[in-house]
């Protein structure tokens, strides 16, 4: 994933969290909203729920490769939203890759 496809903006996230479709994993929440004319671009959210923050960026770092490594996988002219549920701070690195192809498949 690169810069450009890293959603930042605040805006952004409310805008796929409230107009965009939502799916449930075991581990993972993905809002997923189409927006014609713009590139792919991916946001991750953990709250405080999952953990501390050292078990937090230990999620974080592991979504991020997940979506470089899957980049692939994303859908085009979409963002999206990765949310992290508290039970995620016991997954595995495959669990959640798993979790996360599951659900952009969905």
């Amino acid at each position: 994933m690169e810069n450009v496809n890293r959603m930042r903006c605040r805006r952004d996230f409310l805008s796929t969290y409230k107009h965009g479709s939502v799916r449930f994993g075991r581990f993972l929440v993905v809002h997923l909203l189409p927006v014609p004319a713009h590139p792919a671009k991916v946001g991750i959210s953990v709250s405080r729920k999952v953990g501390k923050a050292v078990v937090r960026n230990r999620v974080k770092r592991r979504l991020r490769e997940i979506i470089r490594l899957n980049w692939q996988h994303v859908p085009e002219q979409h963002y999206i939203v990765i949310s992290a549920k508290a039970a995620s701070k016991d997954a595995s690195y495959k669990e959640l890759e798993t979790d996360f192809h599951r659900l952009l498949k969905g």
